[in-house]
């Protein structure tokens, strides 16, 4: 018997595990652009796209010469060379997380290559029109992918093999660990680095870009330097991501699915919050997957067709959480610049300095 219209809990849990942990890293990275340094990327979907797409390509040539197997990575022999490439490493642990790092390796190359010739050509321009071009790039990026056949053969996407095959029956589970793996480092980089000189230097551009220069911030450099990092991020997921599904195609790879609604997590959880992000992405992925998981039943109760449901549903959602709580689920906190008992340490002195009467001065004696 289905419980709350979910037939299989376990899979439905580490499905929900996998994605919760792609989002965060997503919108952690976005979060830092835009949360701290005001920078609006409307192109995640871009370096996403680059790392899955280039790191899965390398991943299926390089696990051939290897393991020194024949056969063409993509066309039609492309799904044999991945059945007899994933056959092999289950009995291969080494080289297969051998292939996980360089997959996760080109991943981050990638997508830091991608964000620098993004960003190279304007980053001195203002927030929309940097958001726009941002937007045209990863829309070129896809159409490039669909019609360029030696990376991904086009439309079709490859296969690539299965890098935790050796983990038997287990292998989603073992995926979905790596990733969450790196949710967690990726959430405590980003906390690190918004108590840090940097982070407060991030918020300062974001709220005054000319007095941040004016106090000899390069700002330029900074938001260069900020789109890099959180382009390297995003190409990691987008590893994660290849790894986790098997193949690369870039119908997946659409501007909704990864970047508008990292924009929503991002809004409704709290931007310049790293825990309200991994708040509202919790509730967004909770949602999707529950609504994907019951379809068959709300077809019944809905009068329209189900499949725009959870547009309608993230839609008014985001309408009612900017009407409410424009702040998002948690808001933005000031960072303390040193420890909590040290501040306390430093009130209690002054409490005590102001408490206690001024000494007084001796008079002179007789000259």
């Amino acid at each position: 018997m289905a419980l709350l219209g979910i037939a299989n809990w376990p899979d439905f849990l580490t499905s929900l595990l996998a994605f919760f942990s792609l989002y965060l890293i997503i919108s952690i990275s976005l979060n830092i652009e835009m949360g701290y340094a005001g920078i609006p990327n409307f192109g995640k979907v871009l370096y996403f796209m680059g790392g899955a797409a280039f790191s899965g390509s390398v991943a299926i040539r390089v696990a051939a010469w290897l393991l020194n197997v024949k056969g063409d990575p993509i066309g039609l022999d492309n799904f044999i060379l991945s059945y007899k490439l994933t056959q092999l490493l289950q009995s291969n642990v080494p080289y297969s997380v051998a292939l996980m790092a360089l997959t996760i390796g080109i991943g981050a190359l990638v997508g830091g290559l991608l964000g620098y010739i993004s960003i190279f050509p304007a980053i001195r321009l203002r927030e929309d029109y940097l958001a726009m071009l941002l937007l045209g790039s990863a829309a070129f990026f896809q159409i490039f992918l669909s019609n360029y056949t030696p990376i991904i053969d086009g439309p079709y996407g490859i296969s690539i093999p299965n890098l935790f095959a050796w983990a038997g029956q287990y292998s989603t589970l073992a995926a979905t660990l790596l990733i969450a793996g790196f949710a967690a480092v990726v959430y405590l980089y980003a906390e690190r680095l918004v108590r840090s000189p940097l982070g407060r230097t991030l918020r300062a551009m974001r709220d005054s870009e000319a007095a941040s220069e004016a106090l000899g911030k390069d700002t330029v450099t900074i938001r260069r330097n900020v789109l890099i990092i959180a382009s390297v991020i995003t190409g990691i997921a987008g590893a994660l991501y290849t790894i986790y599904t098997g193949d690369t195609n870039p119908a997946t790879y659409d501007r909704v699915t990864w970047t508008f609604w990292p924009w929503l997590i991002v809004i409704m959880g709290g931007a310049a919050s790293n825990a309200g992000v991994a708040v509202g992405t919790f509730v967004f992925v909770f949602l999707l997957d529950y609504i994907d998981a019951t379809k068959i039943y709300l077809q019944n109760l809905l009068p329209f067709d189900v499949t725009w449901f959870e547009y309608l549903l993230f839609g008014s959602l985001l309408i009612v959480i900017l009407m409410v709580r424009p702040q998002g689920i948690l808001k933005e906190k000031p960072s303390a610049t040193m420890k909590r008992s040290r501040i306390a340490g430093v009130i209690d002195r002054l409490k005590g300095a102001k408490a206690s009467p001024p000494k007084a001065e001796p008079e002179p004696g007789p000259t």
